[in-house]
């Protein structure tokens, strides 16, 4: 049996669409990763699995049990599941640049390239290091 079963999801916020026909199915044991560049769904997929949103079509099922179809969509507080946003992750007062170095020693130069380096290795363009954490998406 799977632990989770997504079944064509999609979700749109006014003209941006941010899950499209999404389907998934996870074994029970098992552990799965969500990954993408930034806007790409994946906290929109996490919440929906949690309960604080609701797709616009599509289907979800928990250990078999249907959380939201096209008759009924469970609320958060009856599903069980735990969910930790990654906002609290994250200095709010420092740029994502600022929040990557933290802690990094070196002269200014070093935790620049290094910096940079470990945005590139998670796909984030340079200029996101300019951001800061309440402008990120996912």
């Amino acid at each position: 049996m799977n632990a989770l079963e997504l079944h064509a999801l999609y979700k749109s916020f006014g003209n941006v669409r941010a899950l499209d026909n999404v389907s998934l199915s996870i074994p029970a044991g098992s552990r799965t990763a969500i990954v993408g560049p930034s806007g790409s769904g994946k906290t929109t997929l996490l919440r929906m699995i949690a309960g604080f949103e609701f797709p616009d079509r599509g289907r979800i099922a928990l250990q078999g049990d249907w959380l939201v179809d096209e008759t009924r969509a469970v609320p958060a507080h009856l599903r069980n599941i735990g969910y930790v946003p990654q906002d609290g992750a994250l200095f709010p007062h420092l740029s994502v640049a600022a929040n990557i170095g933290f802690g990094l020693t070196g002269d200014r130069a070093f935790r620049r390239r290094r910096i940079a380096e470990l945005l590139e290795m998670v796909s984030l363009d340079e200029s996101m290091g300019e951001r800061w954490p309440h402008e990120l998406s996912g």
